[in-house]
């Protein structure tokens, strides 16, 4: 296209354009300059015009090349992540007190969202570990118009604040509730890692896959932002087992056994949601999930 273009404008007749160029270096020296002289003729000026024009041409051309070999290139790096994901494995890394990256981490904000429904020991360990490595990490439970949960987002925020002050988990952890886009907030928050809690990469694995696939038009189209790096944290082995909708079980079947649930502390499913969530927490989880 940019040779098409070339061979026709080259091919247009030449035209003169007149510019008073030489009357400011006659005024200079002194000297006056009739009107004919003061119009300096340039001549073949359709073949400068063409020249610059395609100078022009060639310039965007380039420019877009640029662009798009950009976007690509990051397009590339989404597809490598996906297939070869960032998976911390138990028991989790810690840089060394002393090492720059320690100390460039501990200046980093990271994000960890969930549903937290209800928030539980899998989750309250992964966020200690996040909150031990990394200067602040923001738990995020995002407000989704669309899914019905029994326990409202703030409700369920607040259980999560309850739980992390009992293990002081409160310098550098904060917990929001978003309305609207994990991506943006994450952006808007100058966060650096988007980090995904899992049992195990074998159990969650293609499901997760499934969500970044499900997400990236979403954050690229809608945001738009581009998508953070995601490392998945596999849960602690003791806690692999354990799920929200294990708690929501356990709580249900407590209250369904008897109205006066606050007294089955010595029950065997009461002894077991102790071992699933903080005590400060148990009578206002089973008052909520029961």
């Amino acid at each position: 296209m940019i040779a098409v273009l070339r061979a026709l404008l080259l091919k247009r007749p030449g035209f003169e354009i007149y510019f008073p160029i030489r009357a400011a270096s006659a005024a200079a020296v002194g000297t006056a300059l009739t009107p004919e002289e003061n119009l300096l003729p340039i001549r073949n000026g359709g073949l400068a015009f063409a020249s610059w024009l395609l100078q022009v041409c060639l310039a965007l051309t380039g420019m877009m090349m640029i662009g798009f070999g950009v976007i690509a290139f990051r397009f590339s790096i989404l597809v490598f992540n996906l297939a070869f994901p960032e998976i911390l494995h138990f028991p989790w890394p810690m840089p060394q007190g002393s090492s720059r990256q320690r100390r460039h981490e501990k200046k980093m904000k990271v994000v960890f969202p969930g549903s937290f429904n209800p928030p539980h020991w899998g989750h309250l360990v992964m966020i200690q570990y996040l909150a031990k490595r990394y200067g602040q990490v923001i738990c995020c439970l995002a407000s989704n118009p669309y899914k019905h949960y029994e326990v409202s987002s703030k409700e369920r925020a607040q259980m999560l604040v309850t739980m992390l002050e009992s293990i002081n988990l409160t310098e550098n952890v904060q917990v929001e509730v978003v309305d609207g886009d994990l991506w943006t907030f994450a952006r808007q928050q100058n966060t650096c890692v988007f980090f995904r809690g899992i049992r195990t990469w074998s159990v969650d694995g293609p499901v997760e896959r499934l969500l970044q696939v499900l997400n990236w038009p979403g954050a690229l189209l809608l945001g738009p932002v581009w998508p953070l790096r995601i490392t998945f944290l596999e849960a602690d082995p003791r806690y692999q087992d354990v799920s929200s909708t294990l708690v929501r079980k356990i709580c249900v079947k407590l209250k369904q056994g008897d109205k006066h649930y606050f007294d089955l502390a010595n029950s065997d499913d009461c002894k077991r949601l102790s071992r699933l969530i903080p005590e400060c927490a148990l009578n206002t989880v089973i008052e909520a999930y029961g």
